[in-house]
């Protein structure tokens, strides 16, 4: 059986740079490192939660730890005058059975309980783990106001938090920095100086560290939309007088499908899925068979369409996964270009979009080969 998981939540900086104890500030209806403490909290991995706070928000640490970590909050601390020294006086408090160490600034709102999960994974099987982000902008090396030095950014990352580590690995840094006066601005620093290999995975850019007022306007901003999915599907007969045309793309066969427009079943089931994940009906009321405007009209103009609706809604695509079922023809030829296509009509990336297919072994009426179905979700963000 595995050892418990801790981790330790790091709220006693004074937090200058914007202006206030940011990891106090209010967000909606609660502190902000509120955010973590219920994302550590619902997470299955973690075990217990130490919050570090400071001398004037030990009651408030505690009501906190209280409401948003009621299962798994175990102790209030006080920190220290460093970052460094608020994580040494969490080690010293873990429960005997804490085999795993997880540090996380509360400054960091956002974390996802899949990059916790990928990091402490990482840390199970290497010892320490560390996410990190690419650099996006050229790095330069200044002395005052002149630039000393331009560095390759090949291989610089950004480091986030959560950090994790097999306890006797931190804690044998922390010892060694005690002893030898080191100094860091994150643990996995100590880590490495102690002789000890830190390892990599990928961090996530919503995982920012709020430090400058401008940073929580940011994150209001993404704390005000949520995401939603929605599921699409379609059906159409196959029939010897028409062009198949699946995803914008026309496939050589002898059938195609039969309907008032193209009948393009792919792009239908992606028009469902996107206007059920916003919540504006389905694809018969915005684009009726009724209506002779969309005889024979192209599906990637509904594509379009829609996209442009989501966009005046307040709503941005993230991602759309569609699965086509038919025995006949092969799709893989096609692939590329029908994601280029539909990827084209609703103006989002090729990489947005995943298109699978499959058979039913010959049962039912896609089997005889009577029809093509289709099936997608879609995810969106938008406005709550």
């Amino acid at each position: 059986m595995e050892g418990k998981v801790a981790l330790i939540l790091l709220a006693a900086g004074q937090g200058l740079r914007a202006g206030a104890r940011k990891q106090w500030m209010r967000v909606g209806d609660r502190p902000l490192l509120a955010l973590s403490l219920e994302t550590f909290e619902k997470h299955p991995s973690i075990h217990h939660i130490y919050l570090g706070v400071d001398e004037d928000h030990r009651e408030e640490g505690a009501r906190c730890l209280a409401k948003w970590a009621p299962t798994k909050g175990r102790q209030v601390f006080m920190g220290g005058r460093r970052r460094q020294d608020t994580v040494y006086l969490g080690l010293g408090v873990l429960d005997t059975q804490v085999e795993m160490v997880g540090i996380h600034d509360a400054a960091r709102p956002l974390v996802s309980p899949f990059l916790i999960s990928r990091v402490l994974e990482k840390a199970r099987e290497k010892g320490a783990a560390v996410p990190v982000v690419p650099l996006r902008d050229t790095v330069k090396e200044v002395d005052k106001d002149r630039v000393v030095a331009t560095l390759n950014r090949q291989g610089l990352r950004a480091v986030q938090t959560p950090q994790f580590f097999r306890r006797e690995v931190i804690e044998r840094a922390y010892r060694e920095a005690t002893r030898m006066g080191w100094e860091a601005t994150d643990d996995a620093s100590l880590v490495e100086r102690a002789g000890e290999e830190v390892y990599t995975v990928e961090g996530e850019e919503e995982n920012f560290k709020v430090t400058y007022p401008q940073d929580l306007r940011r994150l209001e901003g993404l704390l005000g939309r949520e995401t939603t999915a929605g599921i699409g599907y379609d059906v159409h007969p196959l029939v010897p007088s028409r062009k198949l045309i699946l995803g914008g793309v026309e496939i050589p066969h002898p059938a195609g499908l039969l309907g008032h427009s193209d009948a393009d079943v792919l792009c239908h089931a992606v028009v469902d899925a996107l206007l059920g994940a916003a919540g504006l009906g389905d694809i018969g009321q915005l684009f009726p068979d009724s209506d002779p405007r969309h005889k024979d009209r192209s599906s990637l103009e509904f594509l379009e369409e829609t996209a442009r609706l989501l966009d005046e809604k307040g709503f941005q695509i993230i991602h759309i996964d569609a699965t086509l079922v038919l025995e006949k023809p092969r799709i893989n030829p096609y692939r590329e270009a029908m994601k280029e296509r539909m990827a084209r009509a609703l103006a989002i990336p090729p990489r947005s979009i995943n298109i699978k297919a499959t058979t039913t072994e010959g049962l039912g009426f896609t089997g005889r080969r009577e029809g093509v179905a289709a099936y997608a979700v879609a995810t969106i963000k938008g406005k709550r």
